[in-house]
């Protein structure tokens, strides 16, 4: 009897051993069940790896489903190998852990509303995408440059309506997304971002249009007022290419003068270059984001560069008009000088009231004016010192009227002062023949009244002592 006791109370301490066992083994699907309830209504992780983690959920669940099933039959077996039923509370708990494990579906239907949560922002992130690849073409259009405003602007008109499309894409979207958003707030982050930058990108774009828009339409008045000071600059070169090249007339200090006072009356022209040189660079920094300016701004360095050396020629070109003319005009008064004096001359040499004037008178005359004559020499040298210092090309000085004029004055000076000490010469050769035919009548008339004394006195030896005086006189 006692050994009977014995054994069956051993029986009942294996008996809820293995109950324990099977307790702990429910209870554990229990508690992972719970957890999994906890996790499906409150995730917090992003989708990919929910769904990962879902997956392995899946998998458990059937791995438990499958060891509660197999405890099951297992008990079942056990306690009809002792001709019993499974007890109530063992098999209620695994009854109520198998309902519980219908968790799977649960699982399941989670999985499949992540994945189709995850396609529709899938579809979302690609609408988002192809929407900022337009904008973004749009805006690289729209920063692009033209050398053609007329179909710059037929493109604008386009580029225009092709941003109104994306806008309506974009507001579209943006409802859409917050209606997703409503319902999936785990994706709401992502997509809301995306949306956010999208909006940015369709600013700038729309702001970059319409700053295109309004610069294409003042690029024509740019351009044309450009155009016009381009016109003038272009012209004024020209004339002073046409000025710088041309050949100096050094024939007179007032043809000099002329030509410092249009010399000078450009370079003042010029002065208004540089304010229009530096609007133009203006005109070109308010074209330059909508029009290629980069060899309109290499014309402006270049018109610059030209107009700089043309003014210095001119300057140098005046330098020496100006020293010329002042040159010029010293010359000339020496010449006008030296010409007077020799009019003057030549006037007196001539003049027919010298004429009636005696030979001793008009020698006197000549005297006079040929020591007044020696006062043309310091004017020829005067002419000759200003016309060597003539600042004028060495090879243009002897070809100037001016330097044949003096050369002729000074020639005509030395034939006057000749003609003069000539015709004095003549006068004084004259008078001498003069005044020896009038001694020579004299003594005759002498010889005559002593011949005549004598022949009335009679005295032949004194008439011939005076004779012999007279002759000695004579």
């Amino acid at each position: 009897m006692q050994e009977k006791v014995k054994s069956n109370g051993k029986l009942v301490r294996q008996e809820l051993q293995e109950r324990e066992v099977v307790e702990t083994q429910i209870n554990s699907v229990k508690s992972w069940v719970q957890e999994t309830k906890e996790y499906l209504g409150n995730p917090t992780i992003e989708v990919d790896a929910q769904l990962q983690e879902l997956q392995i959920l899946l998998t458990e669940a059937t791995n438990h489903r499958q060891n509660i099933e197999k405890l099951a039959e297992e008990q079942k077996n056990k306690y009809l190998g002792l001709c019993t039923i499974v007890p109530s509370e063992i098999s209620l708990q695994l009854a109520e852990v198998a309902l519980d494990l219908k968790i799977y579906d649960q699982i399941q239907e989670k999985v499949k509303e992540i994945e189709q949560s995850k396609t529709m922002s899938q579809e979302f992130s690609r609408q988002i995408q192809q929407v900022a690849k337009d904008l973004t073409t749009i805006l690289t259009k729209l920063k692009a440059k033209t050398d053609n405003l007329v179909q710059a602007k037929t493109d604008q008109k386009v580029l225009g309506e092709e941003l109104d499309g994306c806008n309506s894409r974009l507001m579209e979207l943006d409802a859409a997304v917050q209606k997703f958003s409503e319902q999936h707030s785990h994706l709401s982050k992502p997509l809301a971002k995306k949306i956010g930058k999208l909006t940015e990108l369709q600013q700038q774009t729309v702001r970059q249009a319409e700053n295109r828009l309004s610069k294409l339409n003042q690029a024509a008045s740019h351009l044309e007022e450009y155009n016009e000071m381009l016109e003038l600059i272009l012209k004024w070169i020209e004339k002073a290419k046409v000025l710088v090249h041309g050949n100096i007339a050094w024939n007179s200090a007032n043809q000099l003068r002329e030509q410092y006072i249009s010399h000078q009356a450009l370079l003042e022209e010029s002065e208004e270059i540089y304010s229009d040189l530096e609007a133009m660079s203006e005109k070109l920094q308010c074209l330059t984001s909508v029009y290629y300016t980069e060899k309109m701004s290499q014309q402006v360095t270049e018109l610059g560069r030209e107009t700089e050396e043309l003014r210095q020629v001119i300057k140098i070109r005046m330098q020496s008009l100006q020293d010329a003319a002042k040159d010029m005009k010293k010359f000339e008064a020496e010449l006008k000088n030296l010409q007077m004096a020799l009019e003057q001359a030549q006037t007196t040499l001539t003049s027919p009231e010298i004429g009636r004037l005696s030979l001793k008178e008009q020698l006197s005359h000549r005297q006079h004016l040929l020591s007044e004559m020696e006062s043309l020499k310091p004017k020829v040298q005067a002419v000759q010192l200003c016309q060597s210092a003539l600042r004028i090309p060495e090879d243009v000085v002897a070809s100037l009227p001016l330097c044949h004029a003096a050369l002729h004055l000074q020639e005509e000076a030395s034939r006057l002062q000749h003609s003069a000490i000539q015709q004095c010469n003549l006068m004084q050769a004259g008078a001498a023949v003069i005044l020896f035919h009038q001694k020579h009548c004299l003594v005759k008339e002498v010889r005559r009244g002593i011949t005549w004394s004598l022949h009335l006195i009679g005295e032949k030896s004194i008439c011939h002592d005076i004779i012999y005086y007279v002759s000695v006189f004579n």
